[in-house]
């Protein structure tokens, strides 16, 4: 029976200390309201121009010599002959990943491109499949004036 007499008023501090809490969260729960600090706005700053590449029509003399590179490689006698000139055209263009776009359909002035490829991998189809079934129609050149890009369509 003491002990019960002992417990009771240790469970009512207790559930007194456990009731005062909620209250005082209550009070730590407020949340201040933060400061609305306006930050000056930088002003923009103007963008620098970006040159636009021309695009041209190829030239008359690098669209023969590349024409005849073509016809050559789809010709060659052997190999290592339509390696050779794969080689000496790679030297026209400013790197060999330089992208090559063949225009399959166009009509309306719209125009649909076959995927992209790049100017080694159609130099190899050139040599694998024997045959040159394109001409060139726009190339877009550096400022050595190596080709960057190059579009061709089906003659």
């Amino acid at each position: 029976m003491k002990s019960i007499f002992k417990t009771i008023p240790l469970c009512c501090a207790l559930l007194f200390a456990l009731s005062s809490c909620k209250s005082q969260k209550a009070v730590i729960d407020a949340k201040p309201v933060p400061e609305v600090v306006e930050e000056p706005t930088p002003e923009p700053i103007p963008e620098p121009e970006v040159k636009k590449e021309p695009v041209t029509k190829p030239a008359p003399a690098m669209d023969a010599r590349l024409s005849s590179y073509f016809s050559q490689i789809a010709n060659a006698s052997s190999v290592n002959v339509a390696n050779n000139n794969i080689r000496e055209a790679l030297g026209m263009f400013s790197t060999g990943d330089a992208p090559v776009l063949i225009i399959f359909y166009a009509a309306n002035g719209t125009e649909d491109f076959d995927e992209p490829t790049t100017i080694s991998k159609y130099l190899n189809y050139l040599k694998d499949v024997r045959l040159n079934p394109h001409k060139v129609k726009e190339m877009i050149t550096d400022d050595q004036g190596r080709i960057k890009e190059l579009v061709l369509v089906k003659k």
